[in-house]
């Protein structure tokens, strides 16, 4: 009782153990291939190409092995001239490979595979004396179309698969003459071969497609993960543009739309008028002895105030309406759809604003005075500019701290 229970650990130990080396020993191999592909590819190729050139190797490395170990069959089973013609394939595939990876010449190394599995089945079918006694080695021919069909293209395909009917159909012919002038193996041998060509045929056949799927997934997860980048930096490009041109078109002290803005949204509503007819104002605010207040308080006082008046603009505004510097304490603003008496009371609004803003570190208010003029159909750009200069040259002329309209 004690030695069994002694000796069943150790049986589940050794199953363990062996378990663990199968494992080991199909993992070894799955990387071993993998690193056969990945020579097999350069850096600059595309996935769809990388996926081609490592697929193609691991096949021509899959059938080159397993043909040393069937010609070697084949010869122990007294069947020399059917175990030279495997073991001859695999040394040619072998230089093949080693070929490639030197030249890395993929569409020699290309129709040299596809010629090799192709030629392979059949010679070794003759040599076993036809198709009943080759034990379905013709499976291996099912290679070929399946290969120029993932690695060259359609029309490849097809030709390899014409060959293929014509070289049936040829097998068909010389089968009887075949059958009678060549001595076939014994029957064990041919249905343990039968099993073989059958399963690993078969095994070999879902792991190219399986290998070929999992590459292709990668691909395209790469893809898909290059394309998220360049939309990610496409956006970023997009925002980087738009913050270049608000700098562009802002004014740095005030926030407000700079001259070239201005001349754009002016431009713009222009065309707009002469299109729909609908008409817009503009207002021009300039403030009164700015002059003194640089002179009396210095050019950082006289910023703040400028920076004071430019609030007080945008506070009176309608998110449609439009402000800019025009150029030093002037301001320039762009009422659309607005008749000439609106645009003077909101100028008169903003006037009495401004007149009654406390500014820190200054005794007294400071005022601007405002021009206004409405903008007709035959009005240019600088012509709306310079009617409403006039305008506010005429409210300086006046006395300053009003607003005229012209």
């Amino acid at each position: 009782m004690v030695k069994v229970m002694v000796f069943e650990p150790i049986v589940m130990v050794s199953l363990c153990q062996n378990r663990i080396r199968r494992m080991s020993f199909f993992h070894s191999g799955y990387e071993w291939l993998s690193r056969m592909a990945a020579r097999a590819t350069h850096a600059n190729d595309s996935a769809e190409e990388k996926t081609r050139k490592s697929v193609l190797t691991i096949v021509a490395v899959i059938i080159a092995v397993l043909a040393v170990f069937w010609g070697s069959a084949y010869v122990w089973l007294g069947k020399p001239l059917s175990g030279a013609i495997p073991l001859a394939y695999a040394i040619i595939s072998f230089v093949s490979i080693g070929y490639y990876f030197f030249t890395k010449r993929f569409a020699f190394f290309r129709f040299s595979q596809l010629l090799l599995i192709f030629l392979l089945p059949f010679f070794l079918m003759w040599s076993l004396g036809g198709f009943a006694h080759s034990s379905v080695v013709m499976v291996w021919a099912f290679f070929t179309p399946l290969a120029a069909m993932m690695f060259a293209d359609v029309a490849h395909a097809a030709k390899w698969l014409v060959a293929f009917v014509f070289f049936t159909i040829l097998s068909a012919v010389i089968d009887p003459n075949l059958a009678k002038a060549i001595i076939p193996m014994n029957e064990t041998a041919i249905r343990v071969f039968f099993v073989l060509n059958i399963g690993v045929g078969f095994a070999a056949i879902f792991l190219v497609l399986n290998f070929f799927v999992r590459q292709r997934e990668q691909a395209h997860q790469a893809a898909l993960l290059t394309k998220d980048d360049l939309e990610r930096s496409n956006r970023q490009l997009q925002e980087n543009e738009a913050t270049i041109r608000q700098l562009m078109l802002t004014d740095d002290l005030t926030g407000v739309a700079n001259r070239r803005h201005l001349d754009e949204r002016l431009q713009f509503e222009l065309e707009r008028m002469q299109r729909y007819g609908r008409g817009f104002s503009v207002i021009m605010a300039d403030l009164d002895h700015f002059k003194q207040v640089n002179d009396t308080y210095g050019h950082i006082k006289g910023d703040e105030v400028i920076v004071t008046f430019a609030d007080v603009l945008k506070s009176e505004l309608r998110s449609a309406d439009f402000v800019a510097r025009f150029g030093g304490e002037e301001f320039i603003v762009i009422l659309p759809e607005t008749a000439e008496t609106a645009a003077q009371l909101l100028a008169d609004r903003v006037r009495a604003s401004m007149q009654a803003k406390k500014i820190k570190g200054f005794p007294h208010s400071v005022t601007a005075s405002f021009g206004v003029t409405g903008v007709k159909k035959e009005d240019s750009l600088e012509g709306v500019v310079q009617r409403v200069d006039r305008a506010l040259y005429q409210a300086k002329e006046s006395g300053r701290n009003q607003v005229v309209v012209v």
